[in-house]
């Protein structure tokens, strides 16, 4: 142990274990814990050797248990549970007067710091802090709680101040207000964040206890048929994203926090939302969430299975009470998730999910969803369906004017659970037509489905929806990854990506270009384009043949439908420009140069009026 560590109160902070684990320390057995998604917190104080070596040992046991959620045997999932102790695993050492843990504290809406909001507006904010401490000094604790909240840069906004006495061997919860005025609102399009500093200082003002945790100021209503407001004001948009399993090739769950926050990168692409499928995820990716504006949905543990058993149940109440308490924080956290994923569970255990997360977050800004057609979905404010004019199959056909609705999972289509006949599953090694293909699926297929366009020409009551699935994943029950992704398993973008990349109001991202053709023999005569540019112009440069494409208005739907142009047959044989009318310039030659020169025998340069970039011999690499 290191040095000044013996007056010290220790704690084992294991941010995840998959599956049922079991962890000793020298020798002694101290916790037993279920779940592979939410911590396991262990007090340690009394059982460390401060003179010599400490063996930690921890069983981690990913074996099938229909005794604890998921519960479903695992080569019947259509994800990996994988196993070990995948995520972050921290030592932590308070004085004996502290700020608690909320996972370890287990005290309902309570337990470390919890900030909530009220009245929020452009004008002005409360923010709202509650702070449990523990006194385990032999005598009497005097001090004082202070809370200071700054901006992201380090200005101060506001301070509050709680005086303190603690018994020995108590606990207490203390309250605070900071009214901020014309406060910088959190939201996708500006995800801004304050820091707010947390201190217990004793009698001579010197601190025992502390730390600083990130927040964003907003509000978040679902007004049922007039939709989500954020900020006092209706979400002029549908809510487009995805759903993330949290494996990578190769390292299956064992994912660096770097990695956590690139997947969060997913905001790059225009979605805005990322459901947690099936549980909760790193906090490193809540975090990043947080700091690059995308919403979450949290998920409880849980897919396609119920056990009668009443210690199933049981385990699953305390992980909703531990994601909550773990993520309440999070200005991210769009709604609740408590129920189980396609489950056919009673309807007792819809409601009393529902009254956790409420217990558990009795403050303002707080929902719960469930699937509309799911027993106890009468509790619920939001519901999970696919809009009438999307999937056939399981569209809804009546609507309450009570409830919000949003589309959980979209876009994955397939013959059966072992093949790959589909029109949205596809390797990126199966080349261009193939992932055309697919992203054709997701914007607007020929066929009555769930799409973009679908979701894009929904009213305000249908607030959005979540494509299955943003990555390529490994499975349970198949040897073949998910190939639905917008990205292969390395995270690669595949032809789809750019069609999601080309969505985004050119105000908040720029003009965005992309040409999905290769140029080989085997590609297509027609050309696709992935633009939000209202003009384009391609120009044939062994022929000098002008094909041009304008948006004379947006249509209802698909915001920027993609531009498809006919050219010769021999346009594998060639080279392609972009020029965007609407900025004056080049913004990117989107396809490497041909360097065999005998494919051009009559064209030794590139046409004049290019910039510098694009001037030289054809075989130079171009790209402006």
């Amino acid at each position: 142990m290191p040095e000044g560590l013996e007056a010290k109160k220790l704690f084992l902070h294991f941010e995840a274990i998959m599956g049922k684990s079991v962890i000793w320390l020298n020798g002694q057995q101290l916790n037993n814990h279920y779940g592979g998604f939410l911590p396991a917190v262990i007090d340690i104080t009394w059982f460390v050797n401060h003179d010599g070596y400490n063996v930690i040992a921890v069983r981690a046991d990913n074996s099938d248990d229909p005794e604890y959620p998921p519960g479903k045997p695992q080569d019947m999932l259509d994800f990996c549970y994988f196993g070990g102790i995948y995520r972050d695993c921290w030592l932590i050492a308070h004085n004996k007067t502290y700020i608690t843990d909320p996972n370890y504290a287990g005290i309902e809406a309570g337990g470390g710091l919890f900030i909530s909001f009220d009245q929020v507006s452009e004008q002005k904010a409360g923010v709202l802090m509650h702070l449990h401490i523990k006194n385990e000094l032999r005598q009497r604790f005097s001090g004082k709680a202070v809370f200071r909240l700054k901006t992201g840069d380090g200005q101060m906004v506001g301070q509050t101040v709680k005086r303190l006495g603690i018994s020995p061997g108590k606990d207490r919860t203390v309250s605070g207000r900071i009214e901020v005025i014309n406060p910088a609102l959190w939201s996708p399009e500006t995800p801004n964040l304050y820091s707010l500093e947390v201190l217990i200082l004793d009698a001579h003002d010197s601190p025992v206890d502390g730390y600083m945790r990130r927040t964003g100021i907003r509000s978040i209503e679902f007004r049922g048929s007039d939709g989500l407001w954020l900020n006092g004001k209706p979400y002029p948009q549908p809510l487009i994203g995805a759903n993330r399993h949290q494996d990578f090739a190769l390292i299956g769950n064992a994912l660096p926090n770097s990695i956590h926050w690139r997947d969060a990168k997913l905001r790059d692409a225009g979605l805005k939302v990322v459901r947690n499928a099936h549980y909760p995820q790193d906090p490193a990716f809540m975090d990043a969430c947080d700091e690059l504006g995308l919403f979450v949905i949290v998920n409880t543990p849980g897919w396609q299975f119920w056990n009668e058993n009443p210690v199933f149940e049981e385990r699953i109440y305390q992980n909703i009470r531990d994601m909550v308490r773990r993520d309440r924080n999070h200005p991210c956290v769009l709604m609740w998730e408590p129920v189980l994923n396609e489950t056919w569970y009673p309807e007792h255990f819809a409601r009393n999910t529902r009254d956790i997360v409420l217990a558990e977050y009795p403050f303002r800004y707080c929902y719960t969803v469930c699937d509309a057609e799911a027993r106890g979905n009468e509790y619920f404010p939001v519901l999970y369906a696919h809009p009438r004019d999307g999937d056939t199959d399981r569209a809804l056909m009546h609507t309450d004017p009570s409830k919000t609705y949003f589309t959980r999972e979209w876009g994955d289509n397939v013959d059966d659970w072992n093949s790959h006949n589909s029109p949205s599953r596809v390797h990126r090694s199966w080349g261009e037509s193939a992932m055309l293909t697919q992203a054709q699926h997701y914007a607007h297929p020929p066929y009555t489905y769930t799409s973009l366009h679908t979701l894009y020409q929904t009213g305000r009551q249908h607030v959005g929806g979540c494509l299955w699935h943003p990555f390529d994943h490994n499975r349970g029950y198949h040897p073949d990854p998910f190939y639905g992704g917008i990205m292969d398993a390395f995270r690669q973008p595949k032809t789809s990506y750019h069609l999601f990349r080309s969505q985004q109001n050119p105000a908040e991202s720029g003009p965005v270009v992309y040409i999905a053709h290769e140029m080989t023999p085997f590609s297509p005569d027609d050309i696709t384009v992935y633009s939000n540019c209202e003009t384009v112009r391609l120009t044939i440069g062994a022929t000098g043949q002008v094909l041009e494409q304008s948006r004379a208005e947006k249509p209802a739907g698909l915001p920027y439908p993609p531009l498809f142009s006919k050219v010769v047959t021999v346009l594998w044989m060639t080279k392609c420009w972009l020029w965007t009318i609407s900025m004056k310039k080049f913004t990117c030659m989107p396809t490497e140069s041909l360097t065999a020169k005998w494919l051009l025998p009559n064209i030794n340069y590139l046409p004049a009026g290019l910039p510098d970039c694009c001037s030289g011999p054809i075989t130079k690499t171009c790209r402006c």
